[in-house]
């Protein structure tokens, strides 16, 4: 038995088992019939077995036929999955890449991927945007962004989110409050003062993971509206109008007048942190480019 069986035969096979007639299928193959019976004919002398019982008024499929029918289908059709999986890994010579951050965090807590990923793809328009972490999510989900460093602790359903960084908070407070004295503040400390929460609509995970915190260390302290910016938090704080729990990376915006403390040890810590979420079914090979870098800078 001769096994160099290429894929015409099993097209014309599978169009000869449909219409069960020689002239019907070289219609549907848009061939003319002598072709597609020395084709079938060769088949089935490759196989060394009769596919075919024929008859004056057309054909039926014989046990050996019936049997490589659902065989010869599925060929097919992995040959078919196997030729857009090629031609979907192509390169891609240009297009556009977004790149999306929390604007939570200071850039210098984010992995510095942007140069690299721009030299391996000279001819790509990369571009970066920072939002709050859920707009960041809603931006993967909808399409109009390939990967995001977000919070953690953000709702993120449905993508694939890698922890990169995770850091304790800290208190940040104005120089010259009695606190800023002390070498760590512990939670009770805290409870008199005006402290700076963010509204639960900006990022209701992790304000969720915070709400539990508190309660569980029945942490009921006076709250004011958090501002977007950080920068603009710190100089609330410069300015005596209330203390914040913001992440430890954000030690390295110097502001006047503001100085930083850890917070004393509790059963576990209060942490937020940094992750990537993007698409699994993102085939981009710049995507594939950023996670390598991504991996290696946290590593």
């Amino acid at each position: 038995m001769d096994r160099n069986i290429d894929l015409r035969q099993f097209r014309y096979f599978i169009a000869l088992s449909d219409a069960l007639n020689f002239g019907r299928a070289a219609q549907l193959l848009h061939i003319s019939q002598p072709p597609l019976s020395r084709q079938i004919r060769q088949l089935e002398e490759q196989l060394g077995v009769e596919l075919f019982v024929r008859t004056k008024v057309g054909v039926t499929l014989t046990k050996a036929g019936a049997a490589f029918l659902p065989e010869a289908r599925r060929t097919l059709a992995q040959a078919g999955k196997a030729v857009a999986a090629a031609q979907a890994a192509r390169p891609v010579e240009s297009g556009l890449f977004v790149l999306g951050y929390t604007t939570v965090f200071d850039r210098s807590a984010i992995p510095d991927v942007f140069e690299p990923l721009q030299k391996s793809f000279p001819n790509w328009r990369i571009v970066t945007k920072g939002k709050h972490s859920i707009s960041l999510v809603r931006d993967i989900k909808n399409g109009s962004m390939d990967v995001a460093f977000i919070g953690l602790h953000t709702e993120a359903k449905g993508l694939k989110v890698e922890t990169l960084l995770e850091e304790p908070l800290i208190v940040a407070l104005p120089a010259n409050h009695a606190l800023a004295r002390k070498r760590s503040i512990g939670f009770d400390e805290l409870s008199e003062e005006s402290v700076f929460r963010f509204e639960r609509r900006l990022n209701p995970g992790f304000y969720d993971h915070c709400q539990a915190f508190f309660e569980e260390i029945n942490f009921k302290p006076r709250t004011i509206p958090e501002p977007d910016d950080h920068h603009i938090l710190l100089g609330l704080i410069a300015e005596g109008q209330g203390i914040g729990l913001i992440s430890a990376s954000l030690q390295n915006v110097k502001r006047q007048g503001v100085v930083f403390r850890p917070l004393k040890q509790q059963a576990r810590k209060l942490t937020s942190g940094i992750a990537m979420a993007y698409s699994q079914s993102n085939p981009s090979a710049v995507l594939a480019r950023f996670l390598a870098l991504a991996r290696s800078a946290r590593r």
